[in-house]
C-alpha cells in the first residue's frame, strides 16, 4: 500500500512538472513606445513637458486620496485615484500655452488649507508651481431622497449616517493666470540635465518620481546627484535593450489601479544596488476598510562613493524585469506576486546588482 502511493505522489509530481512546461505562456514583448501606452494625447502633454525639463511631485498622500460617499464597510462606493486625472488636467493647460513651461522648473499637486496656486521659489531660484487643494467631508442622514453608494432596499438604510469625501481643486484657468505672471525661470545647476530620459519616460505614459531632497543632494566634489544620474539615464536610452522595462510599463498602466492614466518610475538611493518593481502599501486595511489602492512602480537605484555617482543601469533593471517576467508567466502552484488590481504585483520583486 505504501509503495503504491509513493508511486502516486511520484506520477502526480511528474504531472505537475510536465503541465507546468506545457500550459507556459511565452511573454508577448512590446515592440515600441506606442505598444506600451495608447493615450496619444496625454502622451503628448507628457511629452511636452519632459522636453521642457519638467518635474512632478505628487506628494505620497496625495496618492492615496479618494472620493467616497460611504454608509458602511459593506454600502459605499469608492472611486478611483484622482491625481494623475488631475495631473492631465492641468497639463492640458500648457497644451494651449506651452510658454508657459519656460516659466517653472517643478509642478507639484499637494492638500492645502485651501484650493490655490501657490508659486515658492528657492534661494537658488529654482521655481515650484504649487496645486493646493482642499479634502472635504460631509455628514448627512439617509432620507427617501438619498442617493444610496449600494445597491438594496433605502428603507434598511433610512436614518443611518452617510459621510462623503470630496475634493475642491483651483480651477486650470487659475494655473495659467499664476504662470502668465512669472518671468521666464533661470538656469538653476541642479535642474541642467539632459531631457532624453523624461521624454523616453513620457512616450511610455510615466513620469519621474521627483522629490527635493534629491534634487539638492551633492557629491564631494559639488555634483548634483539627480542631474547626474538622468544624465547617465539619457545616454542609456539610445541603446534598444528595454523589452522588459516596456512589458512591465505595459502591464501596470493595464492592471494598476493606479496607474490608469500615469504611472511612475523612481531612483531610490540604496547601497545594496537594487532594482525592480516597488509597491508602496498602507497595509490590507487601508484597502478594504478605507479603499485605498496601492502604488505601484517600475525603479532602479543610486548610491555615492565620494565623488562617484554609481547606478544600478536601465540594463540591469531590464534583466531583472526579465527575470520577474519569467517568474510570473505560465502555469505555477504559487507565483512571487498578487495580480489584483488594487495592489498589483504586491510585495514587489527585486534583484541586487553582482559586482
Amino acid at each position: 500500500m505504501g509503495f503504491r502511493m509513493r508511486l502516486t505522489d511520484a506520477y502526480f509530481a511528474l504531472f505537475l512538472i510536465f503541465a507546468t512546461s506545457c500550459f507556459s505562456t511565452p511573454v508577448r514583448l512590446p515592440q515600441s513606445a506606442s505598444q506600451v501606452y495608447n493615450n496619444s494625447q496625454l502622451q503628448q502633454d507628457l511629452l511636452l513637458a519632459a522636453q521642457n525639463n519638467i518635474l512632478f511631485h505628487i506628494d505620497d498622500s496625495v496618492v492615496r486620496e479618494v472620493e467616497k460617499s460611504v454608509v458602511d464597510n459593506k454600502c459605499r462606493k469608492i472611486e478611483e485615484p484622482f491625481w494623475a486625472e488631475k495631473l492631465s488636467e492641468y497639463l492640458s493647460e500648457f497644451r494651449k500655452r506651452p510658454e508657459l513651461l519656460t516659466r517653472i522648473h517643478i509642478l507639484e499637486i499637494k492638500r492645502g488649507d485651501n484650493s490655490q496656486i501657490q508659486v515658492q521659489k528657492d534661494l537658488d531660484g529654482a521655481v515650484t508651481l504649487s496645486i493646493e487643494f482642499v479634502k472635504i467631508e460631509s455628514r448627512g442622514k439617509i432620507g427617501y431622497q438619498t442617493n444610496l453608494p449600494c445597491s438594496g432596499p433605502i428603507a434598511e438604510y433610512m436614518g443611518r449616517d452617510i459621510v462623503k469625501t470630496d475634493f475642491d481643486f483651483p480651477s486650470t484657468e487659475s494655473l495659467a493666470v499664476a504662470l502668465s505672471k512669472l518671468p521666464e525661470r533661470s538656469d538653476v545647476p541642479r535642474f541642467q540635465f539632459s531631457n532624453l530620459f523624461l521624454s523616453y519616460l513620457a512616450e511610455r505614459g510615466v513620469i519621474f518620481k521627483f522629490n527635493h531632497e534629491f534634487s539638492f543632494e551633492k557629491t564631494n566634489n559639488g555634483k548634483y546627484v539627480m542631474a547626474e544620474v538622468l544624465n547617465h539615464f539619457a545616454e542609456e536610452t539610445k541603446e534598444p535593450f528595454h523589452k522588459y522595462i516596456n512589458y512591465w510599463f505595459k502591464e501596470i498602466s493595464q492592471k494598476s489601479t493606479q496607474a490608469q492614466l500615469i504611472q511612475m518610475f523612481a531612483v531610490l538611493p540604496d547601497k545594496e544596488a537594487r532594482s525592480g518593481v516597488r509597491v508602496e502599501s498602507e497595509g490590507e486595511q487601508a484597502r478594504r476598510v478605507l479603499g485605498q489602492s496601492d502604488l505601484t512602480y517600475v525603479y532602479t537605484s543610486y548610491w555615492t562613493d565620494d565623488s562617484k555617482v554609481n547606478v544600478v543601469s536601465l540594463k540591469e533593471l531590464d534583466q531583472c524585469l526579465q527575470t520577474f517576467a519569467n517568474d510570473m508567466s505560465g502555469v505555477k502552484l504559487r507565483k512571487p506576486a498578487t495580480t489584483e488590481k488594487e495592489s498589483f504585483l504586491r510585495p514587489g520583486y527585486s534583484c541586487t546588482k553582482s559586482n
